[in-house]
């Protein structure tokens, strides 16, 4: 097996560079070189190039990869380029994954580096929301082509992996994390007293059905209620980087299973995470058994 972090391979990427060559990194470069020692097997054939050029996007398919693999996923080998990031068999079932890792964004909408937020100032979910269901939208769209060109069949279950580490602002996520507030209409949670008895009257997330961008224009965060997007089995979410790795790896994964999906996983297929899922207009957490 050939190493990942390559002097053969030329790259104007900085990151990359100093990656490779800085006696500080060191220790970032063995967390790199042990998730390849798994992962090359399944990575597509061109991977040390394109990780030479997008380092965290690149990091998120392969930390992705070997964590399935941990958790007893079989993953199929890749053969080309074309066709989602991660191929997996799940049940004699064939599973297509794509992988994101959506970065701050430009223009009004762009979610705000954490240097330049100010101490009192809330933090911005509704940019990260934003960006989330930005992301999802376009792995939506590669999945049409994708059954269009016959890379995956219409009844395929299709996963969409996000990484929020992207973005710095994600550090701050709240209880009810980010992803879920993408793709199901909940916001915050809210108890509503009796102020004369101090009783609870009613308590649960508040309902949400849009954001607005700066513009003006509405977009819907209900992915996971409208039919149109059936072909989408659910969301795998972490905040997992090459410097920000969990204590315990694949511990800190979300998946959320779309309620209109027309392939969904079984409960429990990605274990040792937690699973949200929605039932009679209402989000369910389950906790997920330990991995064996």
């Amino acid at each position: 097996m050939t190493m990942l972090i390559r002097t053969t391979i030329t790259s104007s990427n900085p990151e990359y560079v100093a990656l490779r060559e800085h006696p500080r990194n060191a220790p970032l470069r063995e967390i790199a070189e042990h998730l390849w020692a798994r992962f090359s097997p399944y990575a597509d054939p061109s991977f040390p190039e394109l990780f030479a050029q997008h380092i965290h996007p690149r990091f998120w398919e392969m930390y992705l990869g070997v964590q399935l693999l941990e958790k007893g996923v079989n993953l199929v080998p890749k053969t080309s380029s074309h066709g989602p990031d991660v191929h997996a068999r799940l049940a004699d079932q064939d599973v297509w994954i794509e992988a994101v890792a959506p970065r701050e964004g430009t223009g009004k909408d762009a979610v705000p580096f954490v240097e330049e937020k100010l101490s009192f100032e809330p933090i911005p979910e509704d940019k990260i929301i934003l960006r989330f269901t930005n992301a999802i939208s376009e792995k939506l769209s590669k999945r049409t082509k994708y059954v269009q060109d016959g890379a995956i069949r219409p009844e395929d279950p299709y996963v969409i992996a996000v990484n929020g580490m992207g973005i710095q602002m994600t550090i701050f996520d709240g209880p009810l994390p980010a992803i879920i507030k993408a793709v199901y209409p909940v916001s915050d949670y809210q108890v509503t007293f009796n102020k004369e008895t101090l009783q609870t009257i009613s308590e649960g997330y508040r309902t949400r059905p849009e954001i607005l961008k700066a513009s003006g224009a509405p977009v819907p965060t209900n992915t996971f209620l409208n039919m149109a997007n059936s072909g989408l089995s659910g969301a795998l979410y972490s905040g997992a980087a090459l410097w920000h790795m969990p204590s315990e790896p694949g511990s800190e994964m979300i998946y959320v299973h779309n309620s209109v999906a027309s392939s969904r996983l079984p409960s429990g297929w990605l274990c040792s995470a937690r699973e949200y899922y929605w039932e009679g207009n209402q989000l369910f957490l389950a906790q997920t058994p330990p991995c064996a």
